[in-house]
C-alpha cells in the first residue's frame, strides 16, 4: 500500500524483540517507516496545525497527511533521521546492533554488511545514534549514595594517573541502592570528560548529576559520595554540603574491589574503545562513553533496547558533520 490510515490511538511503549523477531518485523522499508511513526507519536498522532488525530501515512514520501486540514508532517523531521538519504532499513539494522552489542559495533564492519557506499556516511550515522543515547541519558539524575572515581584515557606516556598531560581526565559516577536481600547494587551510571580532577570540576559534575536538587521530602536528591579519598573529592563534598565516605586503598589494586561499580563501567569503556574501535580521538571520547553508559543503564531491559533507542532517536534533533568535527561539538 502507498498510504494507510493512522488515528490518534496510543500504542504500546516498548516491544520486546529477539534478533529473529527483529528480522521478521523489519524486512522492508515500509515496516520501518510505520514503526518509526508509531514510536514518534506513541500517544497517538496529533496534527501540529489543527490538532486533529487522524491522518494518512504516505509511505512513498514518509509524511503524515492530516485528514482534516491536509497539512503534511514529515515522520523524520526534527529527529536524527532528518534529511537522511540512507534507507531506514539500514538505519534500523545499525541501531539494533548498537543497542544490543555489549562490546560495541564496528562502523567499518557495518558499512560492509549494510552495503553503505562510503565510511563517512556510516560514521555519521553511528555518531547521530550516540547523540540520541547521550541526550536521552542527560534527562536523568542520580540519587542517594553515588560511587565516584576518576580515570584517564589516551596514549601511553611516562607520567601515569592524575599527573598525566597526554590523557583525557574522565569522571565516572554510579548510583547505588540496596536490594530486598540487603545487598548493594548499581543503579545508573554517568561519565564525563573534564578539564582536570580538581574540586571545581568534580563539583560541576556533581551538580549535573543532581547535587543541590531537593526531593519532595526536602532532602538532596544526591545525598552522599563514596570515593578513594582524594583531596578534591573531600573539598567538593564540603562545598556541596553532601556526605563523603572514604574507602581506604592500601594498594592501587584494591580499587576494583572497594569501588567495584565505577571500575567495572570504566573497564567496559576501555575494552570497547581499545578492542572494537582500536582507539578513539579525545574529541569524540564522550560519545563512546555515553554509548556504553546508555546500555549499562538499560541492562534490565535488554529485549526492549531496540525500541527504547528508536524512541531516543525520534526524540532529539540531528547533528551535522560540521558540528561533529568542529570544536563546538566538544
Amino acid at each position: 500500500m502507498i498510504f494507510s490510515m493512522i488515528t490518534g490511538t496510543a500504542t504500546r511503549r516498548y516491544e520486546e524483540r529477539s534478533l529473529l523477531e527483529f528480522q521478521k518485523a523489519f524486512g522492508e522499508e515500509e515496516a520501518c517507516l510505520e514503526h518509526l511513526q508509531q514510536m514518534r507519536w506513541q500517544d497517538g498522532f496529533m496534527c501540529p496545525r489543527c490538532g486533529h488525530d487522524a491522518a494518512w501515512l504516505i509511505r512513498t514520501r514518509g509524511v503524515m497527511d492530516c485528514k482534516k486540514c491536509r497539512a503534511k508532517t514529515s515522520v523524520t523531521a526534527g529527529t536524527i533521521f532528518h534529511k537522511t538519504r540512507t534507507p531506514l532499513l539500514k538505519w534500523y539494522w545499525l541501531i539494533y546492533r548498537m543497542a544490543t552489542d555489549k562490546v560495541g559495533t564496528s562502523v567499518a564492519e557495518m558499512q560492509r554488511l549494510l552495503d553503505i557506499r562510503d565510511y563517512k556516511t556510516a560514521w555519521m550515522m553511528a555518531h547521530k545514534i550516540r547523540k540520541a543515547m547521550a541526550d536521552r541519558d542527560a534527562r536523568y539524575t542520580l540519587a542517594g549514595l553515588v560511587e565516584l572515581d576518576d580515570s584517564f584515557f589516551g596514549p601511553p606516556g611516562h607520567t601515569l594517573g592524575r599527573g598525566s598531560e597526554r590523557k583525557s581526565t574522565v569522571l565516572c559516577a554510579v548510583s547505588l541502592y540496596t536490594d530486598a536481600k540487603g545487598k548493594r547494587r548499581p543503579g545508573f551510571a554517568h561519565m564525563r570528560v573534564v578539564e582536570d580532577a580538581s574540586a571545581r570540576s568534580i563539583g560541576a559534575f556533581l551538580e549535573s548529576l543532581g547535587c543541590g536538587v531537593e526531593t519532595e521530602q526536602g532532602r538532596q536528591l544526591l545525598e552522599a559520595i563514596q570515593t578513594d579519598g582524594w583531596r578534591s573529592y573531600r573539598k567538593a563534598a564540603e562545598d556541596k554540603e553532601i556526605v563523603h565516605y572514604r574507602v581506604v586503598l592500601r594498594d592501587a589494586s584494591d580499587a576494583g574491589r572497594l569501588l567495584p561499580w565505577v571500575h567495572r563501567v570504566i573497564s567496559n569503556v576501555k575494552s570497547v574503545i581499545s578492542g572494537t574501535h582500536r582507539g578513539v580521538s579525545a574529541k569524540h571520547l564522550h560519545s563512546y562513553m555515553g554509548e556504553v553508559c546508555y546500555r549499562f543503564n538499560r541492562r534490565f531491559w535488554e529485549r526492549q533496547l531496540f525500541d527504547r533507542l528508536i524512541k531516543a532517536c525520534v526524540s532529539t534533533p540531528t547533528v551535522t558533520y560540521d558540528q561533529l568535527v568542529s570544536r563546538e561539538s566538544l
